[in-house]
């Protein structure tokens, strides 16, 4: 049985999608574009973006309450709530404290930060609450990741713009040995008062088998907004107002990529002690069509494991994972005693992967 690295249970998980459905064709006409250029161009049939009066932070509430009642807890019960984007709504403050400004908390002991890490953003979140959760420094928190990348494309620029949807998406953690947990109603490692027996929280109980991640900064122009940070901004303007859209170069991101991953999965899974073929579910960053298929045909995985909502969600940048592990759960596919791959990569460039038991 593997070593678990950090006991915790993944009590509940949401998704939502920004209000406005968007659809290839529509984008084929409203840009002039042969008809079927966009779905060709993008692997996206339809994708969902925010309406004028929908923010990050709303959003972001949104996902959470839906989490906080699936879990049967209240705002008041979270020892921490994180956000977690590429794109916050504000430099300052928070998108975390406006996020907790949506759900009426009032104020008290209860942390709220943001974590940033691009697309990645999710999974350094992940890993964060579910290290402090093994620690015994918190029982009950929310990550939640949201994105609204409609608000920063450059429409001329089909690679990008056709790509990607809004959303958010979010998880509940607790220990395993929480009350009404799936690893209580699962297991028979709990002692009386709810408290840990021998086996919770053990190897065979859920928490994270394995954490990985790598950077390479020669990637660093592959994927970037140049300006609306301290370098330019409304003080000092950059060249040109493109400079504050968000601009990639798609081949050159999966070409790097490609070099790291086979061995960056190999090392995962041999941490965790699991092959390919004992993998559950492999939940993906839903990176592009391209990135899709690569991670199809090229890295080891039977296509039936991958949970593959690019179609009709696009790259939801940081809330495109956890969306696809909402649809995985919702599905059935991770029943109590599964285990799910969680890997991606973000610019940087940045790689992470996360072996989980739930």
């Amino acid at each position: 049985m593997p070593s678990m690295r950090a006991p915790m249970q993944i009590v509940a998980t949401s998704a939502l999608r920004g209000s406005r459905r968007i659809t290839a064709a529509e984008l084929d006409t409203a840009y002039g574009r042969p008809e079927g250029t966009t779905l060709a161009r993008s692997g996206v049939s339809e994708r969902w973006w925010a309406s004028d009066d929908e923010t990050s932070s709303t959003l972001a509430a949104r996902a959470v309450r839906t989490v906080l009642a699936a879990a049967g807890w209240e705002i008041a019960d979270l020892d921490a709530l994180i956000v977690t984007a590429a794109v916050p709504e504000q430099p300052i403050p928070t998108t975390a404290v406006l996020t907790l400004g949506h759900l009426g908390y009032a104020g008290g002991a209860l942390e709220a930060y943001d974590v940033n890490a691009t697309c990645l953003s999710f999974l350094n979140g992940l890993d964060l609450a579910a290290t402090k959760v093994a620690a015994g420094q918190w029982h009950r928190v929310v990550v939640v990741a949201v994105d609204l990348a409609s608000k920063g494309l450059n429409h001329d620029d089909i690679e990008s713009s056709a790509l990607f949807g809004d959303g958010a998406a979010a998880v509940a953690l607790a220990p395993p040995s929480m009350p009404g947990s799936r690893a209580e109603s699962s297991s028979e490692g709990a002692g009386e008062g709810g408290e840990p027996g021998p086996e919770a929280g053990g190897s065979a109980g859920p928490g994270v088998l394995a954490t990985r991640f790598e950077t390479y900064p020669t990637g660093a122009r592959l994927c970037e907004i140049p300006a609306g940070g301290t370098r330019f901004n409304v003080f000092n303007p950059p060249d040109q107002a493109l400079d504050y859209a968000f601009r990639m170069d798609g081949m050159g991101v999966i070409r790097l990529a490609a070099r790291h991953l086979p061995r960056f999965i190999d090392e995962l899974l041999a941490e965790a002690g699991l092959t390919r073929a004992e993998l559950d579910v492999v939940v993906p960053h839903q990176t592009s069509g391209l990135g899709m298929k690569y991670l199809k045909a090229k890295l080891g995985f039977d296509p039936a494991q991958v949970i593959d909502i690019l179609d009709d969600h696009g790259n939801q940048v940081a809330a495109s994972l956890p969306s696809a592990l909402d649809a995985a759960v919702q599905a059935g596919r991770l029943p109590a005693g599964s285990t799910a791959l969680l890997i991606g990569t973000g610019a940087g460039l940045v790689i992470g992967g996360m072996v989980v038991r739930l």
